[in-house]
């Protein structure tokens, strides 16, 4: 035998080494899964066997709520319709009244406009009207006080007379 021979008897034998090792890992691994699933099996066994009957009663239950769910989901549905619909609505009504407050704002500025306008209008006529008033005041006082003059020039003309007459009596 060569040294070619021995090395390969030599890994030969490491992969049957190697092999018989794998073998005999598996064999524990599917005797620990057998365990395991014995186990298991006779623990479900046990739940069922004792918890079945609540189970069952528990699935009845929640059968019958199903519905009552579906029925809520079907009410927050058209409470959303409804929502929605009436957000629609309330905002067109809010745009209404937000159009009707701009038009009020603009007549009602207008209006002062105008009021402010008839104020100015009535206070440069009644500045016009008390000027007349006075212009007229100031001829009437001046209408009397030659009116005044000429009564006491016709006063005066007449006591001239009476004392020219009771100077011509007694001469």
């Amino acid at each position: 035998m060569n040294g070619k021979d021995k090395l390969i008897f030599f890994i030969l034998l490491l992969l049957l080494i190697g092999a018989g090792y794998y073998y005999t890992m598996t064999e524990s691994i599917f005797l620990q899964m057998d365990k395991l699933q014995t186990a298991d099996k006779t623990h479900v066994d046990k739940v069922l066997g004792a918890y079945a009957d609540s189970l069952d009663r528990y699935n009845l239950r929640f059968i019958g709520r199903g519905k009552h769910i579906r029925k809520m989901q079907k009410d927050i549905v058209l409470n959303t319709e409804l929502i929605e619909k009436n957000t629609d609505s309330l905002a067109s009504m809010i745009d209404d009244v937000s159009f009707r407050l701009d038009n009020f704002t603009r007549e009602t500025n207008k209006n002062f406009r105008n009021v402010n306008n008839d104020i100015d209008d009535l206070a440069s006529d009644f500045k016009s009207t008390v000027r007349k008033l006075k212009q007229n005041i100031s001829d009437l006082e001046q209408l009397s006080k030659a009116i005044d003059k000429r009564v006491k020039e016709i006063e005066d003309l007449a006591l001239i007379q009476k004392e020219k007459a009771k100077a011509a009596e007694e001469d």
